[in-house]
């Protein structure tokens, strides 16, 4: 066992606060080819399809391991993580059934991701290995998207977004990814901290979140009437040059993750919320009226 306690001094969150907030968007503004090309529409659309079931996942794993913990700090952290986790996946379920859903045929490939991972591999996973890697690969899920949330509200891409409640979508769960990033990875630190046990949860990771994306990328593009090819082979290819692109805020995170007493608080993202924290609260407000 490579434990990590040697090499990482003991951080609780940074006096973080969790809010749990529940937007109600319908996403009326949102008008058929505005904004973004085929390619970006395309990739944003896969990662909306995999985050309710992955959402849930995250919970469970968390919640199997939350009366272990005896720090208050925590409990209270864990508690509004899964009120944020249940939001997204709510919110993003609607995305997905009225939005996507209401373009392309989802059901087939939402049936096949959910029986693949969570009803053969995270079985399977939890009695080789106990349910610690699925806290692990979860550890390893939130440190990406609390990368690509960085990313996400410093990217011109987004702030460019005409439709106000898809722009204010992406910086809701941006913001939340950020305020929560420290929680799964808390937790696991709690449970078990073997340098090697969080890292193949980041290994699972790596190969299988790309896979499940570029897997309902393709499936909805081959789904797209008259759609350029060569356009979005293109733009594919700028994506993953950009230092913005999701490929380079992967292999970013990846590599970062690595180093021996990492941990996600190590990258301080709170001025960035103050930011933009504002105009979400208003839209989400505003939602709701």
């Amino acid at each position: 066992m490579f434990s990590e306690s040697q090499f990482a001094a003991e951080r609780t969150g940074g006096g973080k606060k969790l809010k749990v907030r529940a937007p109600k968007w319908t996403f009326e503004d949102l008008t058929p080819g505005q904004d973004v090309s085929v390619f970006a529409k395309t990739l944003f659309h896969a990662l909306s399809l995999v985050f309710p079931d992955g959402e849930r996942f995250f919970i469970r794993s968390v919640n199997a391991y939350k009366d272990q913990i005896t720090d208050a700090r925590l409990i209270a952290d864990i508690k509004a993580f899964i009120g944020q986790e249940v939001q997204h996946g709510r919110v993003h379920e609607f995305y997905n059934e009225k939005i996507v859903g209401g373009k392309f045929e989802i059901q087939n490939y939402l049936k096949l991701h959910r029986w693949v991972n969570y009803s053969l591999i995270e079985p399977i996973t939890n009695f080789l290995f106990s349910p610690k890697f699925s806290l692990s690969i979860t550890a390893a899920a939130e440190h990406y998207t609390a990368t690509w949330a960085h990313n996400a509200l410093t990217d011109d891409r987004v702030r460019n977004i005409k439709s106000d409640s898809l722009r204010n979508l992406i910086y809701w769960h941006a913001i939340e990814e950020i305020e929560h990033k420290h929680v799964a990875f808390n937790v696991l630190r709690e449970v078990d901290d073997n340098y090697f046990l969080r890292i193949g949860g980041l290994l699972f990771l790596a190969v299988s979140m790309p896979a499940w994306v570029g897997l309902g990328f393709v499936y909805l593009l081959a789904q797209e009437k008259e759609v350029d090819v060569l356009k979005v082979l293109k733009d594919l290819v700028a994506d993953a040059s950009s230092g913005n692109g999701l490929t380079r805020q992967f292999v970013n995170a990846f590599f970062s993750y690595f180093r021996p007493g990492f941990h996600p608080d190590d990258i301080n993202d709170q001025e960035l919320i103050r930011e933009i924290a504002s105009e979400v609260e208003q839209s989400i407000k505003a939602s709701a009226a």
